[in-house]
């Protein structure tokens, strides 16, 4: 039996729900509440030291880091596929997914901190704020994230990561406009799972604008990928339309002050 400790916005937990999707595999799943910080008490470090979503449990089997679990679930479950089958396609597709890992994944909080966890945050007392980031043991993740609870949207860091996205997607129309329909070329690949959660983000963030308007051969991957119906069981299902409708009002509301970010 397949079991995931997940939550439904974290980027890292819906491409490993997007995979599952793509592979038809059903499996338990529990909801860990990052915005309480679920994810540092003991149950939860006791199956990821890390404390971070998500982790998957496979027949007893504990694997953590969503890249190494996507990875995993084609090693173990192959078919239908989603790595390309000749060396190249492979290489592009790590080529993107290393780039999630380093650069998107650690440039997207900046944005999607603010939008989707300090809300709950400041309906908290001064007090249970500071407890909250003393629980936080990776000094540079609480110092960001104290940063962020100070600052919300209004940060440099969060104006550098709207460019970072937009960056991207430059990148991204390159790739699709010389090969495409998907980003490695003619098939669907963990390449396209692992970059789904940050790029559609900015459609449910109230953003799309700056896809549309910058980026058309990523406006239509994004419609090909919502398509998919990986899609709307791995992200749209998972959280309530109330939650979406909300996102979207609070990042429309951001957009008009992040969008000069891009003047140049």
């Amino acid at each position: 039996m397949i079991e995931i400790w997940h939550s439904p916005l974290s980027p890292c937990a819906q491409k490993v729900r997007l995979v599952l999707a793509e592979k038809g595999l059903a499996f338990e799943g529990h909801i860990v509440n990052l915005a309480d910080k679920e994810n540092l008490r003991p149950e939860y470090l006791a199956l990821n030291p890390k404390g971070v979503v998500p982790t998957l449990r496979d027949d007893g089997v504990i694997v953590t880091e969503s890249t190494i679990i996507i990875e995993y679930l084609d090693d173990r479950y192959p078919d239908p596929a989603l790595r390309p089958h000749d060396a190249v396609g492979r290489a592009r597709m790590r080529y993107w997914t290393k780039m999630v890992d380093e650069k998107i994944h650690p440039g997207f909080g900046e944005l999607g901190w603010p939008l989707m966890v300090r809300p709950a945050w400041l309906k908290k007392t001064e007090a249970e704020q500071q407890a909250m980031l003393a629980a936080v043991k990776d000094p540079k993740r609480r110092e960001r994230q104290a940063r962020l609870l100070a600052a919300g949207l209004s940060s440099q860091e969060t104006r550098d990561s709207v460019r970072m996205l937009d960056a991207t997607m430059a990148e991204m129309d390159a790739a699709l406009s010389t090969g495409g329909p998907w980003i490695t070329g003619e098939t669907f690949s963990l390449a396209d799972a692992a970059l789904i959660p940050y790029v559609c983000a900015l459609e449910h963030f109230g953003m799309g604008d700056m896809v549309r308007e910058r980026h058309p051969p990523v406006a239509a991957w994004i419609a090909r990928c919502r398509q998919r119906p990986s899609f709307e069981v791995a992200i749209r299902a998972v959280v309530p339309a109330s939650r979406w409708a909300e996102l979207a009002e609070r990042g429309a509301d951001a957009w008009a002050t992040l969008r000069p970010s891009l003047a140049a």
